[in-house]
């Protein structure tokens, strides 16, 4: 039975049943309010057919669409769908001076713009997630929302921290796995190919999706990773949107014009 998320709660596990049975799931995360690529991503899979679409956290931030994009991904029903750090910061859960000048502003310019249902179902999200043999998080096991997970030093304290065999990570805005092998030899995370596929099906792993909305790895497609949990495996997606459309609905919206640039360089 499906443990739904409540206002408040922080952590939840989902007893097996409609999540434990998919066979395919599209794991999106780092959206951060850009309709034109997360639309694309929907698009560009719209032929494989999904038993559940999963929500890793920050769905708005940064971008010039954060009403369109809650609402989108809750027209979506994700069963997994958690918060990240900008989803906090839009509802007064963080304190802005942890963000660089335009992070901030982008954030304020977020919380005004968001509806009382965008901030209120942003604020029914829990933090963690929890289902079979999976951990399901924005940031780290160790810190859920903040901590970036980059590095095998990082990874490898994290193993500690969650319980399960594969964790899903987002945050970083980089698509990267990493097994606990690994990470005890001090071998850095991996940057998958796009329609790269690896096995899932034994050693325990960390995973990384990529960024829909602000791919920070040098590549400014959108990223995204499907999860055959029949097969055990995961694939990664790169998928192009048109970018100055974006671009030019935040100029349009006052947006810092950094935040425009670099989605170009998807850095």
């Amino acid at each position: 039975m499906l443990q739904r998320s409540t206002p408040g709660k922080q952590h939840i596990r989902i007893e097996l049943g409609i999540v434990g049975n998919c066979m395919k799931i599209l794991i999106l995360s780092d959206i951060h309010a850009n309709l034109v690529a997360l639309e694309s991503v929907l698009k560009a899979t719209s032929d494989i057919e999904f038993d559940d679409i999963w929500s890793l956290g920050d769905i708005v931030g940064y971008g010039p669409r954060p009403c369109e994009s809650v609402d989108l991904v809750r027209d979506i029903a994700p069963n997994v769908s958690i918060i990240g750090n900008h989803d906090w910061a839009a509802i007064g859960r963080l304190n802005l001076d942890d963000f660089n000048p335009v992070a901030k502003f982008a954030s304020y310019w977020t919380t005004m713009k968001l509806g009382v249902d965008h901030l209120e179902y942003l604020e029914s999200l829990p933090n963690r997630m929890i289902e079979d043999d999976w951990t399901i998080v924005h940031g780290s096991p160790q810190h859920p929302v903040w901590e970036y997970v980059y590095n095998a030093r990082i990874a490898l304290t994290n193993f500690g921290f969650y319980d399960t065999r594969i964790c899903f990570i987002g945050h970083t805005h980089i698509q990267l796995y990493i097994t606990e092998e690994s990470a005890q030899d001090n071998i850095q995370p991996k940057q998958p190919r796009d329609n790269e596929v690896i096995d899932v099906s034994s050693e325990r792993i960390m995973i990384n999706p990529g960024s829909v909305g602000q791919p920070r790895d040098g590549d400014p497609r959108a990223g995204c990773a499907i999860f055959d949990t029949d097969a055990m495996t995961v694939t990664f997606r790169r998928i192009s949107y048109d970018i100055k459309q974006t671009q030019q609905q935040m100029k349009d919206e006052g947006l810092p014009d950094s935040l425009a640039m670099r989605l170009s360089m998807g850095v």
